[in-house]
């Protein structure tokens, strides 16, 4: 696994966690981004790796885009730059949702703009009762760039959507728990516990049933009926003829728990 500067990657029984930390606020810059990318791109191909967990090192989740950057890219008129650096980003959260096995953030502190977008694109969201998720590009004349619109509306609804992101307030835990953005609210001392028995559970299912289950449900929600339903057929003929389904079978007639080795 490679080094890097502002993250670091600890992996154990199959989980990795990502721990970001570029103080104070793990404000989102390019270089940040770019350690991102390449740290999600090594962990959706490590085979070892079954679950990703995404944390903060700082009492801040992602405070979102770092503010100086901005400023440095609306002065000298760079816009082609902020451009580039929202594509960036938007290929760092593709990765975390298409990537093949289950993706958890561990919101431990607040988590604005780019950091609730890219949480958003994970599949499981623990948050700590004292932090907060948002939308404010609206207060600084600008929209959520990175996915955070299109995520948003998936998930609660255009309306709901809608008035997050134009009044562009801070969520507290439990009402992004109520509109069903979170799936648990936590203590501080219990989050990365409650958030690490997810993990754990999910390292033990069958690695390529998780990667088809996901791959199948990011289709039926862009999809119709009959071409998901022709996916959902595809993905069981690739994971029938596999070592996992074997062993899976097996062990259900042999009334064991099974030991799958993602083959």
């Amino acid at each position: 696994m490679s080094e890097f500067q502002f993250l670091n990657i600890d992996i154990n029984n199959h989980i990795a966690c990502v721990t970001l930390s570029r103080p104070p606020v793990n404000a989102l810059s390019v270089d940040l981004v770019n350690e991102m990318t390449a740290a999600f791109l090594q962990l959706k191909n490590d085979s070892v790796v079954r679950v990703v967990l995404i944390t903060s090192a700082q009492k801040v989740f992602v405070a979102g885009a770092d503010i100086d950057m901005l400023k440095l890219f609306s002065q000298k008129n760079n816009h082609y730059k902020m451009i580039e650096f929202v594509q960036r980003l938007q290929l760092a959260n593709s990765i975390l949702e298409d990537m093949a096995k289950p993706t958890i953030a561990v919101i431990n502190g607040h988590a604005m703009g780019g950091g609730t977008e890219m949480a958003l694109f994970c599949d499981f969201r623990f948050i700590a009762e004292t932090a907060t998720m948002g939308l404010p590009e609206i207060n600084l004349g600008l929209l959520p760039g990175t996915g955070g619109i299109q995520k948003m509306v998936r998930l609660i609804g255009r309306t709901k959507a809608l008035r997050i992101m134009l009044q562009g307030n801070a969520l507290s835990a439990q009402e992004a728990l109520s509109l069903g953005l979170v799936e648990e609210v936590c203590t501080s001392c219990k989050l990365m516990d409650s958030a690490m028995e997810l993990a754990q559970d999910l390292a033990q299912r069958a690695p390529l049933a998780i990667g088809e289950i996901k791959k199948c449900v990011n289709k039926a929600m862009e999809m119709d009926r009959e071409a998901s339903l022709k996916e959902d057929v595809s993905g069981v003929g690739n994971l029938f003829v596999t070592q996992d389904a074997n062993e899976g079978i097996r062990a259900f007639l042999e009334k064991r728990l099974p030991k799958f080795k993602g083959l």
